[in-house]
């Protein structure tokens, strides 16, 4: 991987990093080529033994069960990059394990994420919704943020992904309060765009805003959506067909306007 120095990308990121009266947020947007370096190969080697090791792993469980289960489609089934039998599906997750590593050099997080730690957004309005929303209710929205960013990446044709942990954050930061972190895929570009923020508390030892037992609170909404309050900060979204409120669905997408209407105003969201 191959990080891109440009310019207009790293005026985001000076507006990516702030603080409010309780709460300081680490941010950033990273492009990278998936060209890989030297580095780079020896990781996806590891990654396709990592893979090969937990599949024949399965493999001796499920020979062990009674009666034995059919083990021969546990490689092949799908996986947020699809079934993990086929190299590209592989080279993907290799991705953006590498990109997490270039961009959080004092982690490792090779040999730690599963392909289940993540999963495929099919809509860009809702990764955009999700970044939008809780900027704007950290008082910090930023113009012509997708903007900035198509024009590098052309967002419609990317592939999407979002780090949900099945354990835990990403991050083992003692006051961190939440983390939001996305993935932009151009496989015709061969560029990956990483964009996250994470917010931590400033004040010691206490949680803010959130409820007693420090789990999320749910606010109300209107028309399904709904706010949730992550120690102080308000992360917005839009309740699922199921009325489960700690999922993602497809939010009404607003954009951000300027006097000048600079937007991606003609990308198919």
């Amino acid at each position: 991987m191959k990080f891109l120095p440009i310019q207009k990308v790293e005026q985001l990121n000076r507006l990516l990093n702030f603080e409010t009266s309780d709460c300081r947020v680490e941010g950033g947007c990273d492009i990278y080529t998936t060209k890989a370096a030297g580095v780079d190969k020896k990781l996806y080697k590891s990654i396709e033994r990592d893979l090969e090791t937990r599949h024949e792993a399965d493999l001796r469980l499920s020979a062990s069960l009674s009666p034995p289960h059919d083990s021969s489609a546990l490689l092949s089934r799908n996986s947020p990059f699809g079934p993990l039998d086929q190299p590209a599906a592989r080279r993907t997750f290799a991705y953006l394990i590498a990109t997490l590593n270039a961009s959080h050099p004092d982690y490792d997080f090779s040999g730690i994420l599963r392909p289940s730690d993540f999963r495929r957004e099919r809509a860009l309005r809702t990764a955009l919704s999700a970044i939008d929303t809780t900027l704007f209710n950290l008082s910090r929205p930023i113009p012509k943020l997708w903007a900035t960013i198509d024009q590098e990446m052309t967002l419609r044709e990317c592939l999407i992904y979002q780090y949900i942990p099945e354990d835990g954050e990403i991050y083992n930061e003692d006051g961190l309060i939440w983390s939001l972190n996305y993935f932009f895929y151009n496989k015709l570009k061969k560029r990956v765009c990483y964009l996250y923020l994470k917010g931590a508390s400033t004040l010691n030892g206490s949680s803010f805003g959130g409820s007693e037992d420090g789990e999320d609170e749910v606010m109300g909404g209107v028309g399904g959506r709904f706010m949730v309050r992550r120690g102080g900060v308000r992360v917005g979204g839009r309740r699922g067909s199921e009325g489960d409120s700690s999922s993602w669905d497809e939010m009404e997408y607003e954009g951000e306007y300027d006097d000048e209407d600079d937007w991606v105003g003609n990308m198919d969201v």
